[in-house]
């Protein structure tokens, strides 16, 4: 199912949802291929209902749970004259509350239930709609239309690179290898869009191979798509290039720090954020990592956050300095290696061990549960913390665990765990959220995983 629930505020596709949420659609060829069944169909009713308001504050009833449907056409699916589709109501969230009218026609979109297949589902962010209506317009003229049974399917896809110039660049004339079962090759080439397709593939599973041009990456070079007779797939690959920035992060004392989070920027377009290329910590000496770096010229800092956001962040930029006229600039080459830099932190910033154990409410070691240092917080009243993200760990077997912080911040630490229970449930579990503030290491925290669900995560405030 590639139907996406994005929450935001703006109307939904349907009319008849509330316009709390809105949802990224694919065409009525995606919709088709992913469906289980596609039917025409009068809403007999279901199993539960709803009182809504339309604009004008006139009242009506849409329905939602066991949803029963007359059917009328069918174009894709084993599908009996009448059939149930669950649909959820969506109550409670942004996007609800979701339901269908009795006795309207409606274009269904039915997916397949992967743990009972004779189920099928729809819902608020799929193309079901009623019959006649403006948004079927599009879907009726390419159900009405199918290609006859065995035709196959169409593949589409799309090949760019973010080189930090402000948007996507597509591969042109791009050569993409697309391989099926029996080991067959099918080439396609990009179009100046970076844009491929194949019509007419025979239903089944294909890999997908981008032949990239050197100095180029992808995380995961082949991507297997599915073809769906007279349905449409599509395929889509972010490559990187393959310049790269290695360093270690140390304090004042030369001791590394493990959670840092770290901005790359074209030095031209420092005020950009945009442009800006992400590092971060990888290994257990203070270890980063920038990766998927283009060529130019950048300086490399980290940010620090005045505890009253409204005053903005101020930049400490490699090899350790407040000031831009001291950054050092780095210039990678086109496929080109950068490594053994030291960035030094802040002197009032000195790394700290805390150290503690978890247990269960019955003493017992809590292990692979997760600790977090969260909202840090610079003991000054007008101070800078570090952290763009808190420091997580997980237990040990004995429920130990170690985090690192910084001289003169405070946290809140809490645990976070889930435990299975006879009856199949898993229930979560967290510590009563404990405020520290650092100076020396601590050794012998303790915490204990008492209070059912999640917490709010930074105690009291």
């Amino acid at each position: 199912m590639k139907f996406t629930v994005i929450l935001l505020f703006l109307f939904l596709f349907s009319p008849l949802a509330v316009n709390a949420c809105s949802c990224a659609f694919s065409s009525p060829c995606s919709a088709f291929a992913d469906t289980k069944a596609v039917f025409i169909g009068k809403m007999l009713g279901g199993t539960e209902k709803h009182t809504i308001k339309n604009e004008k504050g006139n009242s009506y009833i849409i329905e939602s749970g066991k949803v029963r449907f007359q059917v009328q056409k069918v174009f894709k699916g084993n599908v009996s004259k009448q059939v149930t589709v669950d649909i959820a109501s969506m109550k409670g969230t942004s996007c609800g509350t979701y339901g269908l009218k009795r006795g309207i026609t409606y274009l269904v979109y039915g997916y397949g239930d992967k743990e009972n297949t004779n189920n099928l589902y729809t819902g608020v962010c799929t193309r079901t709609n009623p019959i006649p209506n403006e948004y079927t317009k599009e879907d009726l003229k390419f159900l009405e239309n199918l290609p006859p049974i065995g035709t196959g399917g169409n593949l589409t896809g799309s090949i760019w690179s973010d080189l930090k110039r402000g948007g996507a660049t597509p591969f042109d004339k791009l050569k993409i290898n697309v391989i099926d079962e029996s080991g067959k090759v099918l080439t396609v080439f990009t179009n100046k869009e970076g844009d491929f397709e194949l019509k007419r593939l025979k239903a089944g599973k294909y890999r997908v191979e981008p032949q990239l041009p050197e100095f180029f990456t992808i995380g995961k070079e082949i991507k297997e798509v599915e073809i769906v007779d007279r349905g449409c797939s599509s395929v889509g690959f972010e490559a990187e290039m393959t310049g790269k920035i290695l360093g270690r992060m140390v304090d004042a004392d030369d001791k590394p720090y493990n959670s840092i989070f770290l901005r790359l920027t074209f030095l031209e377009n420092i005020d950009n954020s945009y442009t800006s290329i992400y590092g971060h910590s990888f290994g257990k000496n203070g270890e980063f990592d920038v990766e998927g770096v283009p060529p130019g010229k950048y300086v490399l800092y980290l940010e620090l956050e005045n505890n009253d956001y409204k005053k903005g962040q101020k930049r400490y930029f490699y090899p350790g300095t407040f000031n831009l006229k001291d950054a050092k600039i780095l210039e990678v080459g086109l496929g080109g290696k950068i490594e053994g830099l030291k960035f030094i932190l802040p002197d009032e910033y000195r790394v700290r061990t805390v150290k503690g154990n978890v247990t269960w409410a019955d003493g017992t070691p809590a292990s692979k549960v997760r600790v977090m240092l969260l909202c840090p917080q610079n003991i000054k009243k007008d101070g800078y913390k570090v952290e763009f993200s808190p420091p997580t760990t997980e237990t040990n077997e004995q429920g130990n665990f170690e985090l690192q912080g910084f001289t003169g911040e405070s946290y809140w630490v809490e645990v976070r765990g889930e435990k299975d229970y006879e009856d199949k449930t898993v229930r979560v579990f967290h510590s009563p959220a404990k405020k520290i503030e650092i100076q020396n290491d601590i050794s012998n925290l303790k915490l204990v995983l008492s209070e059912n669900g999640f917490s709010a995560g930074c105690g009291e405030k």
